[in-house]
């Protein structure tokens, strides 16, 4: 998710919450940062590498004795910068072979009915 946080911010609630691990990607002046949270005692997890709009991390299952890769991503608004972030998935899912699992924002809509208000969106954007 889009946290506008720094490691200050993380380390001052990660107690709070429960969690006792984390890592994260800074925001961009006043937007975009990163942040996934998790609790070594339900999983293990290892960051794989940490892009400005993705961090990926490989994840084993204590309980179901099974590894799976997790994205946390926030993807880009704009236009422009879409199209390149959406191939960038493209080539990872070729060379990830294991489960994969990505979360968080990916600024796209699945059905044009989810957007309220604007501009029309585009059928043809739905394609991404």
């Amino acid at each position: 998710m889009e946290t506008l946080v720094n490691k200050k911010n993380i380390l001052d609630i990660l107690p709070k919450i429960g969690f006792d691990h984390f890592d994260y990607v800074e925001p961009v002046n006043h937007s975009g940062g990163l942040a996934v949270l998790w609790d070594n005692g339900i999983i293990h997890a290892s960051v794989l590498s940490k892009e400005q709009r993705a961090i990926h991390m490989l994840v084993y299952d204590t309980t179901k004795h099974c590894s799976s890769i997790i994205s946390g991503v926030y993807a880009p608004a704009q236009p422009q910068d879409k199209e390149c972030f959406w191939i960038h998935l493209v080539q990872l899912n070729n060379v990830i072979d294991l489960p994969w699992c990505i979360i968080g924002d990916l600024n796209e809509l699945a059905y044009p009915l989810e957007k309220r208000g604007g501009k029309r969106y585009p059928p043809s954007n739905l394609r991404d």
